[in-house]
């Protein structure tokens, strides 16, 4: 099962109220804090996605209940990855050109 969780825009800039995220070098807002439920993100130059797709441009986030399950046969730009205890995210581009973030939570 597949749910929409957000839109995600890379910033040029850091902005106000974002969390960093350590394991991939990234600042990223809360989605569900802005009323188009998008999630502004920011690269740092040496995160491990800084020269993917992801951070060149948005992408359409998923909820799923079994990262690995839904990416299986899929060739992914980024993970299956564990970013935070029990957050498990993978990135691909889909059968339409478009780049799709799965999540994971818990």
């Amino acid at each position: 099962m597949k749910k929409f969780a957000h839109f995600g825009a890379v910033c040029r800039e850091k902005q106000e109220g974002m969390n960093y995220i350590e394991s991939i070098k990234c600042w990223a807002s809360d989605p569900s804090a802005d009323p188009n439920t998008i999630e502004f993100l920011f690269f740092e130059p040496d995160s491990p996605m800084a020269d993917t797709l992801v951070a060149k441009g948005g992408h359409i986030a998923y909820a799923v209940d079994d990262v690995e399950a839904m990416t299986a046969g899929k060739e992914c730009i980024f993970g299956p990855a564990e970013v935070a205890p029990g957050v498990k995210i993978a990135f691909f581009v889909d059968e339409f050109g478009v780049v799709t973030e799965y999540a994971q939570m818990g």
